[in-house]
């Protein structure tokens, strides 16, 4: 795996090329600055793999380097850990804003940085494997008679949407909060009860398409928050928040209803596609638990399930509750 470590302290950057060593992961180069960071990268005659950014440089901090590293096209996917002594929590909201997968601080494990680089080669080594299956015959397979290759147990990664995470730096954030910040966080899901009906008619690039389309109206309701949210699989959406910014959760449901209404979305043989959402309870870390436990996640989960559950063995719903009426894929959104 090809890394490119970032970081002004060259006493740092040493003994980043001695622990990556250590861990097996001898093919390393190094930048003192964001400016020759991106210097290196536009001349590279292979691409990395993988990056490890301080956040506190001069000139171009690691953050807005994260950012700028996104927005091109081959590293839109690939990791980015940031290694810095900045554990506030701002410094950890505005790094995985801007795309950040990882967070580690400083003073580091070495054991525990190899652990975390170790998970980015798995990551490395999925969006390795994605690529190559996009031009087999399986694919086009799919596109042509309608297959479904996405499963729906899986986790999806949607682009250009504002607070999502992928489902890997989700759970790397979750586990980077602070028990001061993890206990003033709480998390919620948000599950599409009718999920299988719809997967069942859709093929997986059209399947990718819906779930897009209802991260953007998530998003939309969450603008203005300090929250991020993934799509977790099985039609279930997880958002985490800060508990002080009161975020209206009980209205968020019907907000993301009516938003979604608006988009229109029908089958490709032009039926009405009707998206049926419940909204789980915000759940909190308790007292005694572990900081950056991924129980809460888990919980907030079973409890979406359970309303789902308990709707299913209910009244049926309106015709109206539930029903979204735009065009599958053409997303009208302008973020």
């Amino acid at each position: 795996m090809k890394i490119l470590a970032v970081d002004d302290d060259e006493f740092i950057l040493e003994l980043l090329q001695a622990a990556m060593t250590a861990a097996g992961y001898p093919d390393l180069a190094v930048a003192t600055s964001g400016a020759e960071a991106l210097d290196i990268i536009s001349n590279a005659t292979t691409p990395f793999d993988c990056f490890l950014f301080d956040i506190q440089m001069p000139e171009m901090d690691g953050i807005e380097l994260c950012a700028r590293v996104r927005k091109m096209e081959q590293y839109r996917k690939a990791p980015i850990l940031m290694i810095t002594a900045m554990s506030e929590r701002e410094y950890v909201d505005r790094a995985f804003a801007a795309g950040a997968t990882d967070y580690v601080t400083k003073p580091f494990d070495v054991l525990e940085l190899g652990t975390r680089v170790a998970m980015a080669q798995r990551l490395v080594d999925e969006i390795k494997k994605s690529r190559s299956n996009e031009k087999t015959l399986d694919v086009l397979t799919e596109k042509l008679v309608g297959g479904n290759l996405v499963s729906l147990s899986e986790s999806l990664d949607v682009d250009d949407v504002d607070g999502f995470l992928n489902y890997t730096a989700f759970r790397n954030y979750i586990l980077q909060l602070g028990r001061g910040n993890y206990f003033s966080s709480s998390i919620f899901a948000l599950k599409v009860a009718n999920i299988q009906a719809i997967y069942d008619r859709c093929t997986g690039s059209e399947f990718e398409f819906v779930i897009t389309d209802i991260a953007d109206a998530i998003s939309e309701n969450l603008r203005g928050e300090t929250c991020f949210f993934t799509y977790a699989g099985n039609g279930v959406f997880l958002c985490v928040y800060s508990r002080f910014k009161d975020l209206i959760q009980e209205d968020l449901e019907y907000l993301v209803q009516d938003t979604a209404t608006q988009m229109g979305l029908v089958f490709p043989d032009g039926s009405p596609l009707e998206i049926d959402l419940v909204l789980g309870e915000a759940k909190s870390p308790g007292v005694f638990a572990k900081p950056g436990s991924l129980a809460v996640l888990d919980d907030a989960i079973a409890d979406v399930e359970r309303r789902v559950m308990q709707r299913s063995s209910g009244a049926d719903r309106t015709q109206n509750e539930g029903l979204w009426t735009a065009k599958l894929g053409k997303r009208r959104f302008a973020f």
